[in-house]
């Protein structure tokens, strides 16, 4: 009978050779999976931080020119050639809607300190302080682009605002503007509309009385005064960075003694406004000029408006030196030569934008 072979072979194991050589080879691996893995997390934590930056910069001068270029808008009439009679009592003292929309539609400042807002409605409010040194605040008055039309004419100078519905929502005490395509009246509604509105003096008006009795089709718009600005958020990231953001304030206009204002934050990341404003030569020409540098507002027909927008983490290795150009200023790192607006120096990745827009009620 034949052995059993099998019954008697001695088993052995891995030697030390042979366990070092698997380990090492196993570390090798390791390691190399460890380092795609990171270039791999750093790679779209980079691709997601330069997108983000794309949506927010093009999303704040979207923003902006989409409101920027209807400055002065009072419907189908001129703004420029209509006298705009203002009856509303408690409008902004410092500065009023003035009889012709034209006049301060476009207000621009250059926040060189905290006192930028002086002998302007905005002294002593929480934007003049907010507002970033360095940056540019940019403030409009306008009507709403939606409005409601009159459903039957006055027949007289003081008769009530005939409407069927107010799908806008006006209310007691809100500042409007009633126009045709020859005339505007602004005035505070002194009702609850249903069915009319009412501008009744005490309390609410200077007159009960109209320039004009409107006709049927004529449109009621909300007044609208706005400023936008850069400012600190409160924020920081998780490495204790500052976080910047675009903020719209808007005029509550329910007081001439004492402002009352809504701030909205709009989109973080914006570190900077920068706004150059073009205004028209006597030759026909226009140039670009700095808020503080233009005589008269009422010749600026065009604005050139760009942002500087950060990534909110530190997603790149090298640390951020560049400089940025946006209209009438070069954005650079701080202490660097000569730099007189600048942004911190880490590793933040940063973009601009610009454009060029047209104010509509002014070509």
């Amino acid at each position: 009978m034949k052995p059993n072979l099998l019954s008697h072979h001695k088993q052995q194991g891995l030697s030390l050779v042979e366990l070092l050589v698997a380990l090492a080879i196993s570390s090798t691996l390791l390691l190399g999976m460890s380092s795609i893995y990171l270039d791999s997390r750093k790679t779209d934590k980079l691709g997601t931080a330069l997108s983000r930056i794309q949506e927010t910069g093009r999303f704040a001068i979207d923003f902006l020119a989409k409101d920027l270029r209807m400055a002065g808008y009072s419907g189908c009439m001129d703004p420029e050639s209509i006298t705009l009679e203002v009856n509303a009592l408690n409008v902004p003292n410092t500065t009023p809607p003035a009889t012709s929309q034209f006049d301060l539609a476009l207000r621009g400042f250059e926040v060189d300190d905290n006192t930028w807002a002086d002998a302007q409605e905005f002294n002593n409010t929480a934007i003049e302080t907010r507002a970033l040194v360095g940056s540019d605040v940019i403030a409009i008055q306008r009507a709403s682009v939606a409005g409601i039309t009159t459903t039957a004419d006055m027949g007289a100078n003081n008769a009530a605002v005939p409407i069927t519905a107010n799908p806008l929502g006006f209310a007691q005490n809100d500042l409007v503007i009633i126009a045709s395509c020859e005339t505007a009246d602004m005035f505070r509604i002194s009702n609850t509309p249903v069915g009319t509105i009412a501008h009744a003096q005490a309390g609410f008006n200077s007159t009960d009385t109209f320039s004009m009795p409107y006709n049927t089709g004529s449109t009621v718009m909300f007044f609208e005064s706005v400023a936008y600005f850069v400012a600190n958020t409160g924020r920081t990231n998780a490495r204790g960075d500052a976080i910047n953001a675009l903020y719209r304030q808007t005029d509550n206009l329910v007081n001439n003694a004492t402002p009352d204002f809504t701030i909205d934050e709009l989109v973080e990341g914006v570190d900077s406004l920068q706004i150059l404003y073009g205004e028209r030569l006597a030759g026909g020409n226009i140039h670009y000029l700095p808020a503080d540098q233009v005589t008269d507002m009422t010749t600026v027909e065009s604005i050139r408006l760009g942002v500087l927008v950060s990534s909110i983490d530190r997603v790149q290795e090298a640390d951020d030196n560049l400089s940025y150009e946006l209209p009438g200023e070069t954005i650079g790192p701080v202490g660097g030569a000569g730099v007189v607006v600048s942004h911190p120096v880490d590793q933040r990745i940063r973009r601009d934008f610009s454009t060029t827009i047209n104010i509509r009620n002014r070509l």
